[in-house]
């Protein structure tokens, strides 16, 4: 503040030499003219000028309390998956660093055979059923894999983004002159919405997946109504010749039976 000050009084006691000196006519003319109405506009700038600065300095004060404290904000720190078990050890450690491949999962599912070389051999209806389900385990697999990468890799990064929320904070409640000038402040606040935006993307891609996993369940639920929508009408369209068959050969033998 007080070289702020120091530059207000320097700029104002120049104008003001400045305004009251006399200018010559000419390079060889002694004579020199005073106009009033001149002088008169020099000082009035002179004192909109301070008037400015002195606004400025107003401007520039700060909060008269402990930024620091006062508005701290506290966040909860990122803890590890527990990795100390029997079977589930390799996809607790893809919890906690990620895991691209998909092998821990693997690990620790029922492996799925692969049906190609049968095919040929099963009814068309039942090959098309066979492929729905099918493909809906595999549609679970690849989401549970990417899922499961997904928040490994955001736990690996936690520690670091949170010390980085830490010290913008830091310097957001600053006190030196340095980390408050106007290009000082607008670099701040571009950091922190650059940080912010990578945020929203992190938090975007856990609801992209959430919202596929609620896809392999619709899809699972929809597998199921079908199949009974099936069996509903093969039975309506074939069951009553066959229920009405099976009954009168059932009636038949009953009346022709007889103890031997």
């Amino acid at each position: 503040m007080t070289s702020i000050r120091q530059h207000v009084w320097r700029a104002s006691a120049t104008v003001l030499i400045l305004a009251l000196l006399t200018t010559p006519l000419g390079a060889q003319d002694p004579v020199v003219v005073y106009d009033p109405w001149s002088v008169a506009q020099s000082i009035i700038e002179v004192i909109n000028l301070v008037r400015q600065y002195t606004e400025m300095i107003r401007q520039a004060q700060r909060l008269p309390v402990d930024l620091a404290n006062r508005y701290r904000g506290q966040s909860v720190a990122w803890t590890l998956q527990d990795i100390a078990s029997l079977y589930a050890q390799p996809l607790l450690n893809a919890l906690n660093i990620g895991d691209p491949t998909g092998r821990a999962y693997q690990q620790i599912v029922q492996a799925i055979d692969v049906p190609t070389d049968i095919l040929a051999r099963m009814p068309p209806e039942l090959q098309q059923r066979l492929r729905t389900v099918y493909a809906t385990i595999e549609l679970a697999d690849g989401i549970a894999k990417r899922g499961i990468d997904q928040v490994g890799a955001t736990r690996a990064i936690g520690a670091p983004v949170l010390q980085t929320i830490r010290i913008m904070e830091q310097d957001a409640a600053s006190t030196l002159d340095a980390f408050n000038t106007e290009a000082a402040l607008l670099n701040k606040i571009n950091t922190a919405s650059v940080l912010g935006l990578r945020l929203a993307d992190q938090s975007n891609q856990f609801l992209l997946n959430t919202v596929e996993q609620l896809l392999v369940d619709t899809t699972r639920k929809r597998d199921t109504e079908a199949a009974v929508v099936g069996a509903t009408i093969y039975q309506w369209r074939y069951g009553q010749a066959y229920g009405t068959d099976l009954f009168r050969n059932s009636a038949t033998d009953m009346d022709t039976w007889r103890m031997r």
